[in-house]
């Protein structure tokens, strides 16, 4: 689950518009109404640009607003609703980094301890990985594996370890931090060792049922009162995590398990936001802990940390704030503390389009201001300037070579979600021939991302090119057999 790039736009957003005393030429215009308006805004989003989610506001422990919007199942007509069960992405790593700390409470690990003391044929250069390192995202582990079979691909944990071991790392352990999946899921991993119970089960018994939180989970049982949001992209239907589980043949497996999927509800939430302010379930020091600034984290300008778990950055009145996003490009979600407000957002939404990182910063805007002063909504279609760049160069008449035009400028890309980013603004718009010199240097670069393929196999269609779409599919097939899109598609054309 990729922690979004957008991280930075959003936090200014956010920062700009948190002001709850006169600061500067600040100043709070916050009112009882202003969730008023803020109700009449999403209200509005759902009917005219179809939003989908729900909406949480918490002041000094209380709920201001907690709300859903639009469809869990639009086919069904069934509303999203503060019970309605919906993914939270790589807000996960914030519950497996609650866990850990709930068993160095329990004198059952420490956060010094290393792999070698729970893997005792882990090679020489992991060996003196610490908890701590995992937790802030500096033990050189990569973000995901170079063969990455997306989150469903059957992996238990014998084979998950072997590869993460076996891969070479990042960076030396210590040396600097960079967002990672692979170390939050070993994590998880070694809480059932330490425990010798499934890292779920854990969660339930250590964490939830003390809350009385009763559906934060993966999976659920089938009774009449769960509603699990179904996901939507570009207004088609994805399904859900557990439709995807079943077509994998079981799960949650360990690229997803423990560092990010599990789902909840609004209510349940609250609950979850609350036992920190309260400190319920864990000591005041140890949450302290958690959110302390340990280590800043690389490509940020200095503006964000690495707590344990989850992200601290400053305001720009120099307040603290805690955060955590996550996405699997469906679902969106984000978690945001602000301790000196006392406040805490969160916002969930199941419709790739309109989601939470485009809603979220307006809907701030309108608590603390009462106005929407900048609309994200109008501003740049882009997450990452990077990306702004690309398609700038890309949309030209003379670019018929991706690869030579980003030579020419001196740029060059390593992360593959900026391509992703491009290429799905190049089909939202219907750029058909854009799309496909795109995705030719994408699947040339990044040849083992799937979604690359299937991506370039829906412009080959597009562009009545029949037997390069069905390679494209079958190419993605390639890397995961059990790719459902790729399998539709050439069910289709076959």
């Amino acid at each position: 689950m990729k922690f979004f790039i957008y991280l930075l736009l959003l936090m200014n957003w956010v920062t700009a518009c948190s002001n709850n005393q006169k600061t500067g030429n600040h100043i709070n215009t916050f009112s009882p109404d202003n969730c008023q308006l803020i109700d009449d805004y999403l209200t509005k989003l759902a009917v005219e640009q179809n939003f989908s989610g729900g909406v949480l506001i918490i002041k000094e422990g209380k709920q201001l607003l907690s709300k859903g919007y639009g469809w869990a199942d639009k086919e069904k007509k069934i509303k999203f609703t503060t019970n309605t069960l919906a993914s939270m992405g790589s807000i996960t790593k914030a519950f497996t980094a609650t866990a850990i700390m709930k068993l160095v409470e329990q004198n059952k690990l420490s956060v010094d301890d290393q792999l070698n003391k729970f893997f005792p044929a882990v090679p020489s250069d992991k060996s003196n990985i610490t908890i701590h390192q995992l937790l802030t995202h500096s033990s050189g582990f990569h973000e995901f594996f170079k063969e990455d079979g997306g989150d469903y691909e059957k992996l238990n944990t014998e084979a998950f370890l072997k590869r993460a071991f076996s891969e070479s790392l990042a960076f030396q352990p210590g040396e600097k931090a960079v967002y990672t999946n692979v170390g939050m899921s070993i994590l998880a991993i070694i809480i059932e060792q330490v425990t010798g119970m499934d890292y779920e089960q854990f969660l339930k018994t250590q964490l939830f049922d003390p809350l009385h939180i009763k559906r934060i989970s993966y999976a659920y049982p089938q009774n009449a009162t769960d509603t699990i949001a179904i996901g939507y992209q570009n207004g088609m239907v994805w399904g859900t995590h557990q439709s995807h589980f079943e077509k994998a043949g079981g799960g949650p497996y360990w690229n997803l398990k423990g560092n990010g999927g599990l789902e909840a509800s609004l209510n349940d939430m609250s609950l979850w936001a609350n036992s920190f302010t309260n400190k319920t379930i864990l000591k005041e020091s140890t949450i302290e802990t958690m959110f302390k600034p340990h280590i800043l984290e690389e490509g940020y300008d200095g503006q964000s940390y690495f707590g344990y778990g989850c992200n601290i950055s400053k305001s720009r009145r120099n307040t603290k704030m805690i955060d955590n996003g996550g996405s699997n490009g469906i679902y969106f979600a984000r978690l945001i503390r602000l301790p000196e407000e006392g406040l805490v957002f969160y916002m969930v939404t199941n419709e790739s389009i309109i989601n939470t990182n485009k809603v979220l910063p307006n809907v701030t805007q309108l608590y603390f201001k009462g106005v929407i002063e900048q609309d994200a909504l109008a501003q740049s279609k882009f997450e990452n300037p990077m990306s702004k760049h690309i398609y700038d160069i890309i949309v030209l008449p003379s670019t018929m070579d991706l690869g030579e035009e980003l030579k020419k400028n001196k740029l060059q890309v390593d992360d593959d979600m900026i391509l992703l980013e491009v290429g799905q603004i190049l089909i939202e718009e219907k750029k058909w021939d854009k799309a496909l010199i795109l995705y030719s240097f994408y699947t040339k670069m990044f040849p083992n991302i799937v979604v690359a393929w299937n991506d370039m196999g829906d412009v080959y269609r597009m562009l009545n090119k029949k037997s390069e779409a069905i390679n494209c599919y079958k190419q993605a097939l390639k890397i995961r057999p059990e790719n459902p899109r790729a399998k539709e598609e050439l069910k289709k054309l076959e």
